[in-house]
């Protein structure tokens, strides 16, 4: 696994959230600081609605696997068409352009095989997108060793101020939504890197799961693991590491046995793919398997099963809410009783 001290470069979370504000500031990072969230609990779940204009204008995965090409003009903060000075670079084989995004003074490359840049689309400050440097890996694989211990790596360096507990330190989180149906926007794959919300104004499940655990609550299947912080740093990696293995292979047991067939990319074999949402924290790693990305309007990625949705106006967050937003969840993902779920949808 790969160690912080491994990186190739060294991790400054003042200086990137510094140059995270220029890029907003010049229009080539798309984020609104004063976006409206809207905060609602349903059926005992807490969702945060997050609208977010600048989203509006977001690639979607087709259920063929081809996505548009990205385009070299970007909205500013302002609303305007700002467009880039050069033209958008790509890695062989990749949808994700590197120009305008990369982080300053390198091509940011962390852990094995990674590069780090800004998100395009952002939904919170500051967000970041740990893609790999070969731009033929596809997002329908699931992490293996390397983007794993990448994704590790990051988060230890990034929480080290949160950890320490200084005043105004941010926590962060990493997410990867594997697969169509996971709530992808681009092929190339990547993971996710961004801040998590300040637990007074709306905390994390998993961080009090004892409190939400009830079948009434969540009654879609998630598998999760609270990682021993009295363990050594390798410790823990290499024990979240081999939890997320095994719970990928329960992920795929429980979709073959739900009769379900993943949507895959055109020349890829569907049995090969295990569609699933992770999210990991320093303190817990939880995986989520996925049967479909969105039902009427309504897409969740893996953020949306932490009850954080972002849409881009109210129009979007009502195709959530019209249909319930546990509801929705469950079925994108798989019930904790099938039979049970669907027979009381039907009545």
């Amino acid at each position: 696994m790969v160690h912080p001290k491994h990186f190739h470069m060294e991790l400054d979370e003042h200086a990137l959230l510094e140059e995270f504000d220029e890029r907003v500031k010049e229009g080539v990072v798309i984020y609104e600081g004063d976006h409206q969230v809207i905060r609602e609990t349903y059926n005992g779940f807490p969702f945060e609605f997050r609208i977010l204009k600048g989203h509006a204008s977001k690639p979607e995965v087709s259920s063929s696997g081809s996505t548009p090409s990205a385009s070299s003009a970007t909205i500013s903060s302002n609303g305007s068409t700002a467009h880039r000075p050069k033209t958008p670079e790509y890695l062989p084989g990749s949808d994700i352009s590197l120009t305008g995004f990369e982080v300053r003074n390198s091509n940011a490359d962390v852990g094995l095989g990674h590069y780090m840049i800004f998100n395009k689309f952002c939904a919170a400050r500051p967000h970041y997108l740990l893609l790999t440097q070969n731009g033929h890996r596809r997002q329908h694989e699931s992490l293996n060793f390397d983007d794993f211990g990448t994704l590790w790596g990051v988060l230890s360096v990034l929480n080290k101020d949160w950890e320490a507990k200084k005043p105004g330190a941010r926590r962060y989180m990493g997410m990867f939504n594997c697969g169509i149906d996971s709530g992808c926007s681009r092929l190339h794959k990547h993971m996710q890197v961004l801040a998590v919300p300040d637990e007074a104004e709306f905390g994390l499940w998993p961080d009090s799961a004892s409190k939400y655990e009830e079948p009434k609550c969540i009654p879609f299947k998630y598998y999760k693991h609270d990682i021993d912080g009295r363990l050594d740093e390798l410790s823990r990696e290499r024990e979240a590491w081999e939890r997320y293995f095994e719970f990928t292979a329960a992920a795929q047991e429980g979709l073959m046995k739900a009769g379900y067939i993943p949507n895959a990319p055109d020349g890829v074999d569907a049995t090969e793919i295990v569609p699933h949402n992770i999210i990991l924290t320093r303190e817990w790693l939880l995986v989520i398997p996925r049967t479909q990305a969105g039902m009427n309007g309504a897409d969740a990625n893996a953020a949306g099963y932490l009850g954080m949705v972002w849409v881009s106006d109210e129009g979007r967050m009502r195709k959530w809410t019209d249909q319930g937003p546990v509801q929705l969840l469950t079925r994108l993902g798989l019930p904790n009783d099938i039979q049970e779920f669907y027979s009381k949808q039907i009545d």
